[in-house]
């Protein structure tokens, strides 16, 4: 990797800390400034590492307009669709093109809630025949129906192989934290529900290797569904209290830990939609 390429990747990874801070900020109850997204770009120079951090957050960066209420606008909504027209998502062929599919799935999504039409946004993933035909809600680009991925067989503990499974269907489910949004439905999420103990397993080890970044997206699964079900996970409050205080130069784990915050509120706080 040249030197240019890694200083190009530093910066926007800046920028997406910088990103993840603003989102925090936005997402805290109380009192605030209306939240702008197109304020998290400070000048010309700038813009691309900033849609470059949009795009890497995904559906995350809508949180302040899903669950904070603050309004959505046009301006936004054009500055989404540049960040993914910016960095199109790889091709169907790609190692991570299944990661990118879903996430841009719950992007559609979470962009429906808010009163925006995505389907035929380009750079958005392509989705595969088994997303038409698994009864998604979204619609991708070209119009085609599509649901998010059906995730991989694991077996629960207690079946004959279920040795460390938890532990592999546990991290898969780190990297889908962004699905972890009210109006993503697909099977990641009823697996959460029917899943509980293996979901607080996983937290509690991210914990134990003091990967907070994982434990509070873990966290996050377990905050969406939280009053669905029965009974309530007794580690959730300790464990984002624990990880806020060992974490608190982490911004990207801090949004994930206001992401949860709010879920576990409740959906008042969500907007209705609304057109931009």
């Amino acid at each position: 990797m040249s030197v240019a390429h890694q200083a190009a990747l530093g910066a926007v990874e800046s920028a997406a800390q910088a990103l993840a801070t603003e989102l925090t900020a936005a997402l805290r109850p109380g009192p605030a400034a209306a939240f702008r997204l197109r304020d998290c770009v400070s000048d010309r120079d700038q813009q691309a590492r900033t849609l470059g951090a949009i795009r890497g957050a995904g559906p995350d960066a809508l949180a302040p307009f899903l669950l904070a209420g603050h309004p959505f606008d046009a301006l936004d909504a054009d500055l989404v669709r540049a960040a993914v027209a910016a960095f199109p998502a790889p091709a169907p062929q790609a190692r991570d093109a299944a990661l990118w599919a879903a996430r841009d799935a719950a992007l559609v999504r979470v962009l429906a809630r808010l009163g925006v039409d995505a389907t035929r946004w380009d750079g958005l993933a392509a989705q595969g025949p088994a997303a038409r035909t698994s009864g998604g809600a979204a619609r991708t680009p070209g119009g085609a129906q599509a649901a998010l991925p059906e995730p991989p067989d694991v077996p629960h503990e207690g079946t004959g192989n279920a040795k460390g499974a938890w532990v592999r269907w546990s991290a898969g489910l780190v990297r889908l934290a962004p699905l972890a949004l009210p109006p993503v439905e697909g099977p990641q999420r009823r697996q959460v529900l029917a899943r509980r103990a293996d979901l607080a397993r996983g937290m509690a080890r991210a914990l134990l290797r003091r990967d907070h970044l994982s434990a509070a997206r873990l966290a996050r699964w377990i905050a969406l569904d939280a009053g669905r079900a029965a009974p309530p996970e007794p580690l959730l409050a300790p464990a984002t209290d624990y990880i806020a205080a060992l974490a608190p130069a982490q911004p990207r784990a801090l949004l994930e830990l206001a992401i949860a915050h709010r879920l576990l509120a409740g959906e008042g706080g969500e907007r209705d939609g609304g057109t931009p």
